[in-house]
């Protein structure tokens, strides 16, 4: 079966299809973030509490070997909690989680300015990308995309309905949280600014705050990108479902000239 990830014990260990855009011998950051999120969930599950924020520090590049968990609950309280999961290669720390819970409670105000649930268009009426953008990773290969604003392959902001076709974890279902947080980590590619040919840019971290549960596979992103002084940026992006928003998303961008032989070339 094709998969992301394999269980090795308590070890998962990477499949070719975690490649990623930079090198297809190191991991995509949607399967980084993905493996995280999955144990923050399983134990989110376990309290009773609703994921309310996933911070993703990602620290070194990581190649396609077998990667340990560590937990830890950075504090215990009746309507909130912190916990941190630590992704390992070996000894090697390669990025780390920081997850928010909170109690769920018994009602919610009505917010009678929020958009009407189901007035984006369908993944089903949306258009693939260009076949050469769908090859940009070996990870992206396996991602359904439908667009319904703007385009992958050009600059500016950008609506892209998107699925994770394979498990993320072999033998398991992608729950839907797993599907928004895969998602969330290409919105800095949807909404990307720049001629990709002139610019490189990272994101060495990404954060989710969460309203309300996601429900099903498809995941809507629309996503949009401020430049800013000495190379930064910020990327600012909504995630909805079929029923309408339920996340937004940050992540603090860096750019970076190419070097001008590289352009050239």
């Amino acid at each position: 079966m094709t998969a992301i990830f394999r269980p090795e014990g308590p070890l998962f260990r990477a499949t070719e299809h975690a490649g990623g855009p930079w090198s297809p011998d190191m991991l995509q950051g949607s399967a980084t973030t993905a493996l995280m999120t999955r144990e923050v969930e399983r134990l989110a599950d376990a309290s009773g509490f609703a994921v309310r924020r996933l911070t993703f520090d990602l620290w070194r590049p990581a190649g396609l070997r077998a990667f340990s968990l560590a937990t830890e609950m950075l504090r215990e309280g009746r309507k909130a909690k912190t916990m941190q999961v630590r992704l390992l290669d070996g000894d090697v720390e390669i990025g780390r989680c920081t997850a928010l819970l909170t109690a769920q409670g018994d009602e919610s105000p009505a917010d009678p300015f929020s958009k009407a649930a189901g007035s984006d268009a369908a993944p089903e009426t949306g258009t693939p990308p260009p076949a050469f953008a769908q090859k940009w990773s070996r990870y992206f290969q396996n991602v359904s995309v439908r667009l319904i604003e703007g385009a992958l392959e050009k600059p500016g902001p950008a609506a892209a309905w998107m699925r994770l076709d394979v498990p993320m974890v072999e033998g398991e279902s992608n729950t839907p949280l797993l599907q928004a947080v895969q998602a969330a980590d290409f919105a800095s590619g949807v909404g990307q600014i720049v001629d990709m040919r002139e610019w490189t840019f990272i994101n060495p971290e990404i954060s989710l705050y969460f309203f309300r549960p996601p429900e099903g596979d498809w995941i809507l992103i629309r996503s949009r990108t401020r430049a800013g002084a000495n190379g930064a940026g910020l990327t600012m992006a909504s995630l909805s479902d079929r029923k309408g928003a339920f996340a937004e998303v940050l992540q603090a961008m860096t750019f970076e000239r190419r070097a001008a032989q590289a352009q050239a070339s």
